[in-house]
């Protein structure tokens, strides 16, 4: 059993208007040097499978047909250890 955190974010053509929002926020607080924020959300799942390939399969085909809409997102994800 794999344990996967998946990345979803807006691709980086497409306007993202709550980052904006929360870099002018951020700006508002006095944090000049923080900029250029992105807001995307990480989706935590376990993967039973045998191999890395059916692993890799599984969340490429949720992430494409389900999680993502992959005309404006995109995604990665990486393989985490138990603690």
């Amino acid at each position: 059993m794999k344990n996967i955190e998946l990345y979803i974010t807006l691709q980086k053509q497409v306007l993202d208007t709550q980052g904006q929002t929360l870099t002018r926020a951020v700006h508002d607080l006095g944090y000049s040097g923080v900029n250029d924020i992105r807001v995307g959300k990480v989706l935590y799942m376990t993967v039973d499978e045998a191999t890395d390939a059916a692993v890799d399969n599984v969340v490429r085909t949720l992430s494409e047909k389900l999680f993502a809409n992959t005309v404006i997102e995109e995604y990665s994800y990486k393989v985490v250890e138990a603690e």
